[in-house]
């Protein structure tokens, strides 16, 4: 699981590498990734929707935070956190408003982050653009999202 060190910022404990199990999570393509958790991975806490989507986050965000050259895609559908949040309903978000918010939010950091969808990226190179955010961009994106304090409190306080 990820830890927080005595400044609070997130570290990946050793060993987590064998504990990957999924195929694309293994670095043997690359990692779907939606833009906006992009955002969510930055505030990660071990908090999360239901105890198997926590679990699958974590592991997801220990990857990225273990490998720095680890490859991405980012998408703006249903990606590798998303397999495991019990509001997927085959391949869409049964949390969608109709505004097309979650939508919105992944357009929103591709267009601050000038990359579009499908761009392939780094692990390090994906979270330092995130993280060079300004906290009103984030806290815009991310509108009334119930995460969004993590994120932001992550994002001020954490170098990568």
């Amino acid at each position: 699981m990820v830890n927080a060190n005595s400044d609070g910022c997130l570290e990946s404990p050793s060993g987590f590498l064998n504990m990957m199990e999924n195929r694309e999570a293994s670095g043997s393509e690359p990692l779907r990734i939606r833009a906006h958790h992009l955002l969510c991975m930055q505030g990660f806490q071990g908090l999360g929707y239901s105890e198997e989507f926590t679990k699958n986050m974590a592991l997801i965000t220990d990857k990225l935070l273990n490998d720095s050259t680890f490859l991405l895609e980012i998408v703006t559908e249903a990606d590798s956190i998303c397999q495991h949040c019990p509001h997927l309903v085959g391949d869409r978000c049964d949390q969608e408003h109709p505004s097309g918010k979650i939508s919105s939010m992944d357009l929103q950091v591709l267009k601050n982050l000038k990359i579009k969808s499908g761009t392939l990226i780094s692990s390090r190179e994906a979270l330092s653009l995130t993280k060079n955010l300004h906290p009103r961009v984030v806290k815009k994106i991310c509108g009334d999202c119930l995460w969004r304090d993590n994120c932001l409190y992550y994002q001020e306080k954490c170098p990568l």
